[in-house]
């Protein structure tokens, strides 16, 4: 739980940093990189050095070699000045390795001549590892390299080399014939520190729920804009390298633009083969140009893949920032790309077929790769279930909180077969937000009473993130009325509502909630039944909410636009936001209504749910919000599977009510709405002598799968409701899951063009917890409705959740 926790921390700003505008900033100007070689090839060359063990020949110019009979030796070569102080370095060299045989090179430097102390100021040895690394400019083609640079001391001028021969095969022996040593400068005369660099989200890849991380672009790091043409394939896993370098806040991009120089300009490289570079104070830079479906031809075993380096010293685990940096952005990688970072895949490598693991070190895919470091390789395993458990699957926003006024609960389904955590975070605009995980047993529920954790509070918006794909409602209740249904899966620029009225005493609340960091502007328009507009402009500040009490809107000359009207509402907003509205009326306000807005209008709207039986009064609420005239067609599907159809032309930027009860009288009906533009559709149901109902907007599209996540048979009735609209007998199964863990299954038939109601209630009494899985063989559609007391204490309907 500690790491789960670790990596889901970020919470609420990574989620609005997502969707943060990146500033216009100025181009940084990188300092030109100073590029020199040292190379040791010939036999002056390596008799100029000390050491033991080894034989000097003239082969290819000048050859070091083990001497006969030894199985080990030691070449160090004479100190070498460079020509400007130098801040990393590279190598590659040209040897012979035989099978039994090894070869180890070494570098270390020093910024004052060792002339007066040879031994005293030396850096310490650093090795030089090639790895699966290759270089490919023509002069060197195919000789070893070292795939990064070293990071040398500042101002270093002295370089020495080291090369270590052994072998466990009599008179065989590594050879060496050339190293060369690229020695580099990219340092400025004032540090520059890459936490001060913009960052921006990284836009390559599909939609995803999981933040996007924020990186450094190539061209802010290196102060050079350069043109990507990289070969595309979307990527099937991570190899997570290591650079071997103990860099500082003050030199780690020094490091990097010499990493970038170096394997583009000396190893001839077409880019660099790193897609990401984390260093250890949590910067993300990006590396290969053209994003993660770059593909790279080495360093990845024949796998098409994203590379991300670390920059850690060999001996050092990636500091907490870093490992959250690098947590963040393999959830990312894994959902943009569909693989999960605990899962496997299959390659052909030569003639074989292989599996590998998604996310794997360097070290498991090249086995001649030294990276990473044990320290890190020990690390990875527990990265891959850190970035799985950090990859948001599921993310349900609520507009609308009030425990000052009304109980609140929240419910949460796991479909998934393992259990799960539903992080639950409550904004409160001004303080510090709540946060509370709740753990989710497999294929069952469970529910948070949010009165428990915060008291008093009318403002209180919620976000619950987990990293399975869980369901989510809230229950808002009185002691009157009740309401509920799912959260908003997606943000919105556009919001509708058909249903709108301040008649009778009636107050309607629209609540926006910005989960943006910064302030948004939105445009409200209320389109009256009488086809007069109002129309206002609000601003709802950065991670905060705002209430709009439509009754209370007054225009600069005192009068009420919106008094004693009847309206529908349409929101547009400069960026994404969660819209709701909450409606009181009835007697003594005691009828609530709440629930999330339309964000997509519709030429089909379908509801399963409606009735004029008893004091049910039921209206369809039809908003045009276009310029132009709407025809529209209404059919109402009763039980024996006969229809009644109404049509009704509905004037531009106006609002429609259809009474239902006029129309079919004391009868238990499915309605379908059509129409010949886009239009938004909602179903209003009041009872209990107008004092309880509900507000819904139906389906566009019926679907052969339901969820519904909350419901109890305890001190209520619950009847789920069933409509379908095809002109095939639908069979419908129904599984349910109770709070003790039982499981109930209901199956029935439903005629083409006819509905069903199922009393949940009569079959499982006296069961607190009651979800909901639907399923049926031709497309349908699924409401639920629930009535505390038998309908005493209100009750509310509720569409199902379609479910792929």
């Amino acid at each position: 739980m500690r790491n789960r926790l670790l990596v889901l921390l970020t919470g609420l700003a990574l989620v609005v940093a997502n969707l943060a505008v990146r500033p216009v900033v100025a181009q940084p100007q990188g300092p030109q990189a100073r590029v020199g070689t040292w190379t040791l090839t010939t036999v002056a060359d390596w008799e100029a050095g000390g050491g033991g063990g080894l034989l000097v020949t003239n082969n290819a110019g000048g050859e070091l070699r083990l001497a006969e009979g030894q199985a080990s030796g030691t070449f160090i070569s004479a100190p070498f000045q460079t020509d400007f102080p130098a801040n990393a370095a590279g190598a590659i060299w040209q040897a012979g390795v035989l099978p039994g045989t090894q070869l180890h090179l070494e570098l270390r430097a020093r910024a004052t001549p060792p002339a007066t102390d040879p031994e005293n100021g030396w850096s310490p040895w650093q090795p030089l590892e090639a790895g699966d690394a290759r270089a490919v400019a023509s002069a060197n083609a195919g000789a070893f390299a070292t795939p990064d640079v070293v990071a040398l001391p500042s101002a270093s001028q002295y370089l020495q080399v080291r090369a270590n021969f052994t072998s466990s095969v009599a008179r065989a022996s590594a050879t060496l014939e050339a190293v060369t040593i690229t020695y580099l400068r990219t340092t400025t005369d004032t540090p520059v520190f890459a936490t001060g660099l913009p960052r921006s989200p990284l836009l390559f890849g599909a939609a995803t729920l999981t933040p996007r991380p924020a990186v450094i672009a190539r061209a802010d790091w290196t102060g050079r804009l350069v043109a990507a043409q990289p070969e595309r394939r979307d990527p099937q896993g991570v190899i997570i390298h290591q650079v071997d370098a103990a860099v500082t806040a003050s030199t780690s991009l020094d490091f990097v633009r010499a990493l970038v120089t170096y394997q583009t300009d000396t190893l001839g490289w077409e880019d660099m083969s790193y897609h990401y570079l984390i260093d250890p104070e949590g910067n993300l830079f990006e590396g290969r140009l053209g994003g993660p479906s770059s593909a790279v031809g080495r360093m990845s075993g024949e796998d098409t893949v994203v590379h991300i380096a670390l920059i850690v010293a060999h001996d050092t685990p990636p500091s907490p920032t870093a490992q959250g940096i690098l947590v963040n952005l393999l959830a990312w990688l894994g959902e943009a790309y569909h693989f999960s970072p605990t899962g496997e895949h299959s390659l052909v490598v030569g003639d074989e077929r292989v599996i590998r693991p998604n996310l794997a070190g360097h070290n498991e895919v090249a086995p001649t790769a030294v990276d990473p470091y044990p320290p890190v390789r020990a690390l990875v395993p527990q990265l891959r279930t850190m970035a799985d458990q950090s990859t948001v699957r599921a993310r349900w926003y609520f507009a609308e909180g009030n425990v000052a006024d009304y109980s609140q609960r929240l419910a949460f389904f796991n479909p998934t077969t393992t259990q799960t955590d539903a992080r639950v975070t409550l904004v409160r605009p001004g303080e510090a937000p709540v946060t509370r995980i709740v753990s989710v047993p497999p294929q069952a529920r469970a529910d948070l009473t949010v009165n428990d954790l915060v008291q008093d509070a009318a403002a209180l918006p919620a976000i619950v993130e987990s990293s399975a794909p869980i369901l989510a409602e809230r229950s808002m209740s009185l002691n009157t009325d009740m309401d509920g249904g799912p959260g908003i899966a997606d943000l919105s620029r556009v919001w509708y509502f058909a249903e709108g009225s301040t008649r009778d005493g009636s107050r309607t609340y629209l609540i926006l909630f910005n989960p943006n960091p910064t302030t948004v502007q939105a445009s409200v328009t209320y389109m009256r039944r009488d086809g007069v507009n109002f129309a206002q402009t609000v601003q709802i500040a950065g991670q905060a909410r705002l209430v709009i009490a439509v009754n209370d809107i007054t225009q600069p000359d005192g009068s009420v636009p919106l008094a004693a009207a009847d309206f529908g509402v349409q929101v547009i907003a400069s960026q994404p936001l969660a819209v709701e509205r909450t409606m009181r009326f009835g007697p003594k306000l005691a009828g609530l209504h709440t629930g999330r807005g339309i964000t997509t209008l519709g030429r089909a709207w379908h509801f399963a749910e409606g009735t004029t039986e008893g004091d049910f009064h039921y209206r369809l609420l039809v908003l045009n919000p276009n310029g132009h005239p709407v025809s529209t067609e209404a059919t109402f599907l009763r039980p024996d599977g006969q229809t009644e159809v109404r049509r009704y032309a509905v004037p531009p930027r106006s609002q429609l009510a259809i009474d239902v009860n006029e129309i079919v009288p004391g009868m238990g009906v499915s309605a379908i709405v059509t129409a010949d533009s886009p239009i938004a559709v909602e179903r209003s149901l009041t009872f209990n002598g107008g004092a309880a109902g509900t507000v819904g907007a139906g389906a566009q599209a019926p679907s052969l799968r339901w969820a519904f996540v909350d419901g109890r048979t305890s001190d209520a009735t619950y009847y789920l409701c069933v409509s379908n609209p095809g002109e095939l007998k639908a069979r419908v199964s129904v599984k349910f899951s109770f709070g003790g863990g039982g499981i109930g299954t209901q199956s029935f038939d439903v005629p083409a063009g006819a509905r069903y109601t199922l009393a949940v209630h009569e079959f499982y009494p006296n069961e607190a917890s009651v979800a909901a899985m639907v399923q049926s063989s031709q497309p349908i559609i699924a409401e639920r409705s629930v009535y505390p007391g038998g309908g005493r204490r209100g009750g509310a309907t509720t569409l199902g959740i379609a479910l792929p």
